[in-house]
């Protein structure tokens, strides 16, 4: 017994020199390389602001490049420490399964995702898409180095990716190395991804040397890869794995059979609080998506699906496979299709699904595919589900959502990775998709035109998706970047068109709104009083547009306007004088001022000085007649109302509610709580957003998807055009493409399980 311990400590021990020894050169070359293409990346036009960050994180490795070398090594020494007191390393959670210590429970791991920012959930994306990667290329040393270091711990079984020198622990290592410097997240994913292409490859050098050294040992000398057979297959094909087994929704939710629902009379679901975190929201909503696919299983899919707790017959590696033959397929269906600018034919989501069923088949070499697992069953489910609602969503134009829609096996690939992918909101996949949608549906009008050659920048990011076998949190988050990266400068450009766009539609707002004011000041004093025609002409025309000056200028609390407002008062009292000495005596000393203000208004508005000086003779002639106490001639009916209708049209028209239809009216008042940036879509394809509105006077901005003025439209008119069909509004969400989508399958799923229960 203690000749054994002497070889099982020896053996650890040699490990961890050879691990040490290996990886303090690797990684000091490594940090060289790091330092040298930090520079080009800083260099990089499409880079823009980040490249001061890249030049700081140079400038961090350079000063503390010994520190982060120790600090790294430290780690992996610390690795071993754990595995030689027999206690498998705990430090490898966030890269393990994405969201806490290996060593706690679920509930604990959850709290842990919650108190994670984006930076850190992205950072952990990257690392995990790297361990991920190394131990599937690595993965037969890996299981060999498992089984012979178990032996070391006295035969206790020990999980490949707990080894002290599993690539868990090397990305671990790096990110402790990397957190003793201010790097920013830009900067660490660029080294991230060098590290995945510079380091990790010598790592199956450093496994085959280990395995080596331990057999030269008399550790397991005769050990055999595992294999498992698929049944029906006439060769032995690698798994990678133990065989899966079905699983429950995260949690330790029990999934009911239908029968159990019935007889405890549970009905029908609700969404998950709106109240709760983010990250938890996603959780519960994929929990209940997948309680009510369960309902729904029996006759209600094509697949055969295995028994509950059944080995499942399919292997991740085995799904995985057959998606990459499919996506090889969809290649040579979508090379000419997605290469028209427009007329994009979508992807057949149904046949699809069938096809993978089919390429199952050919790798299993069976006659009859076996069945499918219940988890596997639901993903393909779901991820088909997804782009169906996908291509019915109307926020997004017909091209765009044709060329997403061959995102599908793509994502279902990454799916059968990846396990927990519908639960990460901020999985790069998820944003990319939502971002192409996004903006597909701000930049591309329905008819295929669009700005910004935006359905270019879409379709080359499907391409790349498609042409790329190892889809993988790597490719999606580069593609995000480079998408995301384009939309930005995008939108600054828009931004700033559109900021011009509403200050001016706002300058011609506040005018109208102004006039409007004036108009009533006036109709207020003039109403149901006999006004001769030139001083009623006076009143509606040339003052109005001094009080509109004034009252823009000075507002309506200053002297000028008060004077304004007093000069018709005043002429209007000059036309009901009684007659008495007195009042003519005041009347004559108030009328030079009079006079003076009407010439110095005109002077300021620019008014014509002939048609000034006959309208001031003819109110001079109609206060003479008044002296000798003679009515002047009031003005006709017919010319009083024309002049009335022209200082409306002037001041601009308010929507009157009493001329519109009652559906009309509705599509007023939805109209006056609408939101700034809401889309509509013209008859003949168009589209072109609200950029700014009135409430009050009803006035809309329009602009086009350049960002450029379209023109100003009232209420009246868009809810004609509206009844009329020509113009409709695009249902708008809050909420980005994949959530929303997920929302409406957990309702459709909801209500077909409702009609399933009462049908039972």
């Amino acid at each position: 017994m203690n000749n054994w311990r002497g070889v099982s400590d020896r053996g650890v021990a040699i490990t961890r020199e050879l691990v040490l020894e290996t990886s303090r050169a690797a990684f000091k070359t490594f940090l060289h390389t790091v330092h040298d293409r930090l520079i080009d990346y800083s260099q990089k036009p499409s880079e823009g602001e980040q490249g001061f960050e890249f030049l700081h994180a140079r400038s961090q490795i350079s000063a503390r490049h010994n520190e982060i070398s120790r600090r790294f090594l430290r780690t992996l020494d610390e690795a071993f420490d754990l595995f030689s007191t027999r206690e498998p390393s705990r430090n490898l959670g966030p890269l393990g399964d994405g969201s806490a210590p290996l060593s706690v429970g679920r509930t604990e791991a959850r709290q842990h995702i919650a108190l994670m920012n984006d930076g850190e959930v992205e950072e952990d994306l990257a690392l995990s898409s790297i361990r991920k990667r190394a131990e599937v290329e690595n993965a037969e040393q890996l299981w060999a180095m498992g089984q012979r270091m178990a032996l070391l711990a006295t035969g206790k079984k020990i999980e490949d990716s707990q080894l002290p020198l599993a690539p868990g622990c090397y990305c671990e290592a790096l990110k402790k190395a990397l957190s003793i410097t201010d790097i920013q997240l830009a900067a660490k994913l660029v080294i991230y991804k060098l590290f995945d292409r510079q380091f990790i490859p010598q790592l199956t050098d450093l496994y085959r040397k280990a395995n080596q050294q331990l057999i030269e040992l008399d550790v397991l000398p005769n050990l055999n890869y595992r294999v498992e057979k698929a049944k029906g297959s006439d060769a032995d094909r690698y798994t990678g794995a133990a065989p899966r087994v079905r699983s429950m929704p995260s949690g330790g939710q029990q999934i009911p059979v239908l029968q159990e629902v019935v007889a405890s009379g549970h009905h029908s679901l609700s969404l998950p609080s709106q109240d709760l975190p983010s990250r938890e929201y996603q959780s519960q909503l994929m929990d209940s998506i997948q309680l009510l696919q369960q309902r729904l299983v029996t006759g209600a899919t094509a697949y055969q699906v295995a028994p509950p707790g059944q080995p499942l017959k399919y292997t991740e590696r085995e799904l995985v496979e057959a998606a990459v033959q499919l996506q090889q397929f969809d290649q040579v269906v979508a090379a000419d299709i997605l290469a028209a600018a427009s007329q994009i034919k979508p992807l057949d989501i149904a046949r699809a699904r069938t096809n993978l069923v089919e390429q199952l088949k050919r790798i299993t070499h069976a006659e009859e595919p076996p069945p499918l697992g219940g988890d596997d069953v639901r993903t393909i489910d779901l991820v088909g589900m997804l782009f169906e609602y996908i291509l019915n969503d109307e926020q997004i134009p017909d091209c765009v959502k044709a060329l997403l829609s061959y995102l599908h096996t793509p994502f279902l690939k990454l799916a059968f990775s990846e396990a927990d992918f519908f639960r990460h909101q901020e999985h790069p996949a998820r944003l990319l998709l939502n971002a192409m949608a996004e903006s597909g549906s701000q930049w591309v009008s329905n008819d295929g035109s669009c700005q910004f050659d935006m359905l270019e920048q879409v379709r080359k990011t499907v391409r790349q998706v498609l042409d790329t076998e190892e889809t993988d949190t790597r490719l999606f988050a580069g593609l995000l970047m480079t998408f995301s990266s384009y939309v930005q400068k995008v939108e600054m450009r828009i931004k700033l068109l559109e900021k011009r766009a509403m200050e001016r539609a706002r300058g011609e707002d506040r005018l109208i709104e102004v006039k409007q004011q004036v108009n009533r000041e006036v109709h207020q004093r003039i109403a149901e009083k006999d006004i001769p025609s030139a001083m009623l002409l006076f009143f509606l025309q040339p003052w109005s547009d001094y009080m509109v000056h004034v009252l823009l200028r000075y507002g309506v609390d200053s002297e000028q306007w008060q004077q304004a407002v007093g000069l018709v008062e005043d002429m209007l009292w000059g036309l009901a004088l009684s007659g008495s000495a007195s009042e003519w005596r005041r009347w004559r000393q108030h009328y030079p001022w009079m006079e003076s203000l009407i010439q110095s208004g005109f002077d300021m508005i620019g008014y014509d000085s002939d048609k000034a000086l006959k309208l001031k003779r003819s109110i001079d002639r109609i206060y003479q007649l008044r002296e000798r106490n003679l009515q002047p001639e009031v003005a006709p009916v017919d010319i009083r109302n024309k002049l009335v209708q022209m200082a409306e049209r002037r001041a601009g028209e308010r929507a009157d509610l009493t001329r519109l239809s009652d559906r009309e009216q509705t599509i007023i008042e939805k109209l006056r709580l609408m939101e700034f940036g809401t889309w509509f879509e013209f008859r003949d394809g168009r589209r072109e957003k609200v950029a700014w509105f009135n409430p009050n006077t009803l006035q809309f901005l329009f602009v086009d998807q350049s960002g450029k003025r379209s023109g100003m439209k009232t209420g009246n008119e868009l809810a004609k055009a509206m009844v009329n069909g020509e113009l409709r509004m695009i249902g708008t969400s809050a909420k980005p493409l994949v959530e929303r989508t997920m929302e409406s399958i957990f309702s459709d799923l909801n209500e077909r399980a409702q009609s399933k229960l009462q049908a039972v």
